[in-house]
């Protein structure tokens, strides 16, 4: 439904004020006499809580020749010295107790800069956040000393987007815009543009930009809109409008092509092979204002529900995505992975899909079915609801995006267009996507397997070159999508029914908790937990006791063989698709491998709980290994690329530092092209055969789940799994390894101590406690002007090893590592003794708010579930949970902050430049 959400946002009209009606936020909008535009979302649920957004309708897309990076530049110095704030306005609001990305934040895109704040003390801090906004608002003098300080962050920054991932994206981003400003480079910019930029320039950009005029404010909370309008005015109502420049419209769009291109993507440490059909478009009616425009943004979303209903109706992995790349500009995408030898093969299947598309245009049954679902959605689902985060959100999506909020009034006039939405107007709308010239093939993939371009701008074989505009010849047999009737004997033909051997053996009843303990007599355990939030849902999740380093198996071979069959459709599936007969039965399947066990977790409705046990016994006991090959293949590929990779490299430096020895690999890609399909099944058999427990969260009577668990769960063969641990390493070290390709140094620092007294309250205090490290390490590693980034610490209790294993990393320049890693250790060592009562007391509010939005979701329902009886064997954990706030105290956090960091056991690899 998100698609569904956000298209309905934007079909919107402008207005100036909506009355909250039951349940729904109250929103008005204005415009101060210096053109500053506002817009005041009263949540009366939100409490205390008190969201803001300034943003500045300018960012990397509007830098000039010599301004390469100074939009994001500029974001950093705001926060720098002012006359206002001689110390600086990040330092002031870090000595008044706010925390950077937590209460503070920022960042740039290629058309806006954006300021977020969440002031600690919520909406009493209104004026506060107000007086921030001003001085970002207020003309600057950046001074050269500032730059000099905040440049070595921003190099840090830097640093840490040079990863693989990064580097694709960046690639893909610049063919996807070609042609228009956002396509020449990062919002950060060049390291070189970094290091020869100058604060006179981050002046300039600030001056011309930074008016009052081309400024959009949200306030979100529990407010009075009219004393809040009257805030803004008295904040930030003589502020200074600016002389803005002419913005020449054609260099912001992309420049389209009147023939197909073909283009590849490539990078030294990508193993993966992905294929995108790409059409580019004009569709500036769909961006426009007035009533015409809510006709073309509806009918876009009608557009895009035929397609996505005809993909489904292939079953095959293609997904498609449809948006805006400019102001005029749309983009409709085909995407699918591919095996590293069949490209071609999964090319074709692109076109494949958009044949699909064409030969099965909607028809008026299908669009008068979706027009009631919109209907609907319209007249019964809330559009403001009052949430604090949803209203967040549309915010993001409408106003700040340049879109209209969604009121009464506006959906009222969305309605009367949706009924002039026709079949032929559909298929028209996707013909006009389809046959437009700009169509562009992206090929990713490691660069000795590219072989449908042999350069850049090459071009793929003619038999998947189709000419735009006219009829493609289908190389498949292509489905219709399937009917509401097919739906239901799918879903009782896809598996056949087991009729089931084994027996519940006992079971037990924690009245307290609404928990049911059930023992299978293949040894397996079933907990049930009935809860009202899981709605009409079953949560279901299985946690198998064995991983890939039980004894019997190979660590590197249980890995692909699970790689395998989890792609794979079970033998005794009979239906013709598994993700379409998953999809119809609203069934959401996820199955993670560790070293010590397995995890399965799967969504559905209640409705089809005896379908969803059947998908998860026939994974169990029918596995097949379909592709097996080509996943090898894949897999044979990969491995030396990834092991010469910074990251693979830096992977086997860690294992060294925390085990002392590598993990379990192949020697070589032939040892992997040398498995087969036999050995590949038995070590998934080995891994299947695991005792396991099964966790349920629904709100359904455990009367009604156990005889489908017992029928489907209680006679799936199981043995004894014994698990071979990898030790930790004692002691404190430090490696250093020359292998980075950026010019900074990569800090990784592990530590582990043991602890054995574990209770509920324990593990809730550790992730807030970490909450407060990462700002106090953020806080203390930048005024010292060691130029770190990326900092992030982690604290992860371990109870079933009776140990917690902490991980910090950070990024800086080479000369400052060692400093810096000696500061971050003392911030660690001393945090315990310097948690003063205003934080503990900040945490234990902040714990009361987030613990509000997790009794509402059923995944963490299942989560504390399943820890508390991995822990303890029942449900105490539930039960403590009324009156785990009381904990959060001072000499509480005081003492459970020593578990964080572990001295005596830090090991630590700093990971300098390779040259």
């Amino acid at each position: 439904m998100l698609l569904l959400s956000r298209l309905l946002l934007f079909a919107a009209a402008v207005f100036t004020a909506a009355a909250a009606c039951a349940g729904q936020a109250e929103y008005i909008e204005g415009r101060l006499d210096n053109g500053l535009a506002y817009h005041i979302f009263k949540v009366p649920s939100a409490d205390r809580r008190l969201v803001l957004r300034l943003q500045i309708n300018a960012g990397t897309a509007d830098e000039n020749n010599g301004e390469e990076g100074i939009a994001h530049i500029t974001e950093h110095m705001v926060f720098q010295s002012s006359p206002a704030f001689p110390q600086g306005l990040g330092s002031y609001l870090n000595a008044e107790g706010w925390q950077m990305g937590r209460h503070y934040n920022a960042q740039t895109g290629y058309h806006h800069t954006r300021y977020m704040l969440t002031p600690p003390y919520g909406r009493r801090q209104l004026k506060d956040a107000l007086a921030v906004y001003r001085q970002i608002l207020t003309p600057q003098t950046f001074s050269a000393a500032d730059w000099a300080k905040e440049q070595q962050v921003v190099l840090g920054e830097w640093r840490g987007q040079q990863t693989l991932q990064h580097r694709l994206s960046r690639q893909h981003h610049a063919l996807l815009h070609s042609g228009s400003r956002s396509a020449r480079y990062a919002p950060i910019g060049s390291k070189t543009a970094i290091e020869t930029a100058q604060a006179d320039t981050a002046n300039r950009f600030h001056n011309k930009w930074y008016g009052s005029n081309n400024a959009v404010l949200v306030v979100v909370g529990d407010i009075n809109p009219k004393k809040t309008a009257a805030a803004i005015e008295e904040h930030l109502g003589r502020l200074k409008p600016a002389t803005l420049p002419e913005r020449t419209a054609d260099e912001y769009e992309p420049k389209l092509a009147d023939a197909p291109r073909t283009a590849r993507v490539y990078d030294k440490d990508n193993t993966e092979t992905k294929l995108a059909l790409v059409y580019r478009f004009n569709n500036a009616p769909s961006q426009s204002g007035g009533s015409q425009a809510h006709y073309h943004r509806l009918l876009d979303n009608f557009a895009a529900h035929t397609i996505s209903r005809h993909l489904q109706g292939m079953g095959q992995p293609v997904s498609f995505k449809l948006g805006n790349i400019g102001k005029q500009t749309g983009s409709l995408g085909f995407y699918a992975d591919a095996a590293a030898d069949a490209q071609q093969e999964t090319l074709n299947l692109l076109h494949q899909a958009v044949e699909a598309v064409r030969q099965q245009p909607a028809g008026d049954e299908e669009t008068a079915a979706y027009r009631k679902v919109l209907h609907n959605h319209m007249r019964t689902v809330p559009a403001m609801p009052d949430d604090l985060p949803q209203i967040v959100q549309l915010a993001d999506d409408t106003v700040l995006a340049g879109k209209p909020v969604p009121t009464p009034d506006n959906q009222a006039i969305e309605r009367g267009q949706l009924y002039r939405i026709s079949a032929a107007a559909v298929n028209k709308r996707i013909a006009e996507w389809l046959n437009a010239p700009d169509r562009l093939t992206i090929i990713q993939a490691p660069e000795h397997t590219l072989t449908l371009a042999d350069k850049p701008g090459g071009s793929v074989t003619a038999a998947a070159q189709p000419q735009p505009g006219k009829p493609e010849k289908a190389r498949v047999t292509v489905r219709a999508a399937a009917t509401p009737a097919q739906s239901a004997a799918s879903a009782t033909t896809a598996f056949p029914q087991h009729k089931g051997h084994g027996r519940l053996m006992s079971e037990g009843f924690d009245n307290n908790n609404k928990v049911s303990y059930l023992q299978l007599s293949n040894g397996d355990k079933a907990v049930l937990l009935q809860k009202a939030v899981a709605g009409s849902k079953i949560y279901f999740r299985a946690v198998a006791d064995g991983g890939y380093q039980q004894n019997g198996l190979g660590a590197w071979q249980a890995q692909l063989a699970a790689d395998v069959v989890s792609r794979s459709v079970p033998a005794n599936f009979g239906g013709q698709s598994l993700k379409q007969w998953q999809q119809q039965q609203g069934i959401a399947y996820r199955y993670r491998l560790e070293s010590d066990r397995q995890t399965t977790d799967i969504q559905a409705p209640q409705q089809t709980l005896e379908a969803l046990l059947q998908l998860y016994r026939s994974r169990q006991t029918d596995p097949a290994a379909e592709h097996w090959q080509s996943t090898l293949e894949t897999a044979a590929l990969r491995h030396p690329v990834y092991l010469q990779s910074v990251p693979g490299r830096q992977e086997q430096e860690l294992e060294l530092l925390r085990y002392g020895r590598p993990e379990s690999r192949a020697q070589n890609s032939g040892e992997i092209r040398a498995l087969t399909q036999t050995a590949l099944l038995q070590q998934w058999r080995q891994l299947a055969s695991a005792p396991t427990t099964y966790y349920v969260v629904s709100n359904m009577p455990s009367e009604k789940i156990k005889p489908l668990l017992v029928q489907y769960l209680a006679d799936i063969p199981r043995r004894a799994a014994e698990n071979r641990p990898t030790e930790l390493l004692t002691g404190a070290t430090l490696r250093r390894a020359a292998i980075n390709d950026t010019s900074g140094t990569d800090i990784n620092a592990w530590s582990w101590q043991p602890f054995y007294d574990w209770t509920p309250d324990t593990s809730e205090q550790i992730p807030l406690l970490v909450n407060l490290a990462n700002a106090r390490l953020k806080d203390e590693l930048r005024s010292r002007n060691q130029s770190t980034y990326g900092v992030k610490f982690t604290a992860l209790p371990q109870p079933v090893y009776n140990r917690v294993e902490s991980n910090l990393f950070f990024s800086t320049p080479p000369a400052q590592a060692a400093e810096a890693w000696q500061t971050a250790q003392q911030v660690l060592e001393r945090l315990p003794e310097n948690i003063s009562k205003t934080e503990a007391d900040n945490l234990q509010q902040l714990f009361i708010e987030q613990e509000a939005k997790r009794q509402q979701n059923p995944e963490i329902w299942l989560e504390r579930l399943a820890a508390s009886h991995r822990r303890y064997g029942d449900a105490r954990y539930l039960s403590r949970l009324p009156e785990l706030h009381r904990t959060i105290i001072q000499t509480r956090l005081r003492q459970t902050a020593k578990l964080l960091w572990h001295t005596p056991n830090a090991r630590v690899l700093l990971v300098d430049p390779a040259s």
